[in-house]
């Protein structure tokens, strides 16, 4: 499982503050929480902020109609929310879920076989099929833009909507201190 740490010194300097003073941090980690995974659905419905690189133009040709990264809406599903006394964050247990996070390459090892149906369109399918098929992939490398669903960067980094909810999560219970 991959992990993405926050290195705003300010906002862990204000988050160990109030842990150490509220009896309960399990209620300042379950609200940071929730507010990571609806930072994470607004990205998704924005298709990013900033927006997300496009699709490879092949591929737009071949895809249903919709928003990027929401084809059959598993990743966006996927992304949990999770908390405990110490931590808040989000996680996703699908195996493509990071490429599309941090981009990189997947390297395809061919020899899939297919079937052109028309229109350029091909439809792979698998080796026991015993029908006519027009070829077998080589091997090749598909490049996958970073397209950050969760609201932080590979170094940490919260995007500035995220920044902003979790001050305002940590600001509401460090008032709640004093009052």
């Amino acid at each position: 499982m991959s992990y993405i740490q926050i290195t705003d010194d300010g906002l862990s300097k204000k988050l160990y503050q109030v842990a150490a003073k509220i009896d309960r941090p399990r209620e300042l980690t379950a609200a940071i929480s929730v507010s990571l995974l609806a930072i994470t659905e607004d990205n998704f419905d924005m298709q990013g902020r900033p927006d997300w690189a496009g699709l490879n133009p092949d591929y737009e040709k071949r895809r249903k109609p919709g928003k990027i990264l929401s084809q059959s809406g598993q990743l966006q599903d996927s992304v949990q929310p999770f908390h405990n006394d110490t931590e808040a964050g989000l996680s996703s247990n699908l195996p493509y879920s990071a490429i599309h996070q941090f981009g990189g390459t997947i390297k395809h090892p061919g020899g899939t076989r297919y079937q052109v149906i028309g229109n350029g369109i091909a439809v792979f399918v698998s080796n026991a099929f015993n029908g006519p098929t027009t070829g077998v992939t080589k091997a090749h490398d598909i490049p996958m833009p970073a397209r950050p669903y969760m609201p932080m960067d590979e170094d940490g980094n919260l995007q500035p909507e995220a920044e902003i909810a979790i001050f305002d999560d940590v600001d509401y219970y460090w008032q709640g201190l004093f009052d």
